[in-house]
């Protein structure tokens, strides 16, 4: 659960395999004095750059509900990019499908039989509205039937390397399913999307990095398809009811079931920079989430955490190289739980042999580390140009000395 209110927030450095660079746990958040604030699980990352400035449960498999239909609305994205469709074409509706537009608590949009629909309409309706039928029809059509459009979507997860496991395209669960004949083959009445808060959230910023306009979709209060105005599930966008000036959000999708809780993938801006917040199994729509973009605020940074050139002494020697790194090293870092530096030599000193370093030689590693989520990333500095340590070995060298502000360790 999240501490969002006694206690200041731990960040961490996370990065999923398929970003590259950061290694880490879950930061665990402990139990919380309001209800409105809890959540199973929570993940918040910044898009471009993938590192996670908070975890929570992030890689514990969860129902998600409707934020299923992320992956659905990016499998239409990809086959409207490939020819495959168009979004003018358009959408065949199969009968049960129909029927479930008819329902009152699982469609947000008729679909008669007289009316049809094109991509377009049916992929804004799924966006903003969440319509259910408008999901499945498109995984349809995008497949060819639904059990292959399921297939497809695990496909992609699995492509990702992603902790998921898909049975809907909509995120309705096989209790409502079944009764629409839309229950996959080989599952069980009670089946659903199980999905980890860091695999949404993935899926969520393939989506908006690879198809930027989806967020202009997401960010409407409402569409209007044909005679139907079909409001959107994300309450929290301008001029909605639950709008936060403090921390605003320009989309992207909520989900909620009885068995899933309220979820939210919620997308925005922290300096500049375009962030997506997670958050499954709360207890309430939106308090959790915007509770959490607000601490975030309040006790993140995004900023310059090493130099890009540094004078640095071998250790054993009173000779002091000047090192470079090509690293890009701006991080989101906590105000009040600034990373631990590890100095680490990578060069090693010949006592036997002349002590020659070309030019881009790795020198040292600069390992940067969250002192509570455990959380790495590391810095290699470099020669710029060749050098020779000068004088006899016996000059240039020292007696080993311990500190505490660094480890040395010598490669072999």
């Amino acid at each position: 659960m999240l501490k969002l209110i006694k206690q200041r927030l731990v960040w961490g450095l996370v990065l999923t395999a398929a970003v590259g660079g950061l290694l880490g746990r879950n930061v665990t958040a402990h139990a919380t004095s309001s209800k409105a604030d809890e959540v199973k699980a929570a993940y918040v990352v910044d898009a471009k750059s993938g590192q996670a400035v908070y975890a929570q449960n992030a890689d514990q498999k969860l129902p998600i509900a409707s934020l299923s239909k992320l992956m659905t609305l990016y499998l239409v994205e990809r086959a409207i990019e490939r020819g495959q469709i168009k979004w003018t074409d358009t959408v065949p509706i199969r009968k049960n499908v129909r029927k479930m537009a008819t329902s009152a608590t699982l469609s947000v949009m008729p679909m008669p039989a007289k009316e049809t629909f094109t991509v377009k309409e049916l992929f804004a309706a799924t966006l903003v509205g969440s319509s259910n039928s408008g999901a499945i029809a498109l995984g349809e059509y995008v497949a060819g039937s639904n059990d292959k459009f399921i297939k497809l979507m695990n496909q992609q997860a699995a492509k990702w390397h992603l902790d998921a496991s898909f049975v809907s395209a909509s995120g309705l669960d096989n209790t409502d399913l079944k009764n629409y004949d839309l229950k996959l083959k080989g599952t069980s009445d009670q089946d659903q999307n199980l999905v980890s808060a860091r695999a949404v959230t993935t899926i969520a910023q393939h989506l908006i990095d690879d198809y930027p306009d989806v967020v202009k979709v997401a960010n409407q209060r409402s569409v209007k398809i044909h005679k139907y105005t079909v409001p959107t599930s994300v309450e929290i966008l301008k001029g909605a009811d639950y709008y936060d000036p403090r921390v605003p959000v320009d989309g992207l999708k909520t989900g909620y079931t009885n068995q899933a809780g309220a979820c939210l993938v919620a997308t925005y801006r922290q300096n500049g920079r375009r962030m997506i917040a997670t958050t499954l199994g709360g207890a309430w729509q939106f308090t959790a989430n915007n509770n959490l973009r607000l601490m975030l605020k309040k006790t993140e940074q995004y900023k310059q955490v090493v130099p890009k050139h540094i004078n640095y002494q071998i250790p054993g020697t009173h000779t002091k190289v000047r090192l470079v790194t090509k690293y890009d090293s701006k991080l989101w870092v906590n105000q009040d739980q600034p990373m631990t530096q590890t100095k680490i030599a990578l060069w090693p000193l010949h006592r036997a042999a002349p002590n020659y370093l070309a030019a881009n030689t790795a020198v040292l590693k600069l390992r940067l580390t969250d002192p509570l989520s455990g959380t790495t990333k590391e810095v290699i500095y470099r020669t710029p140009e060749a050098l020779t340590m000068l004088g006899p070995l016996q000059w240039a060298t020292t007696p080993a000395k311990r500190t505490t502000t660094g480890t040395y360790a010598f490669a072999k």
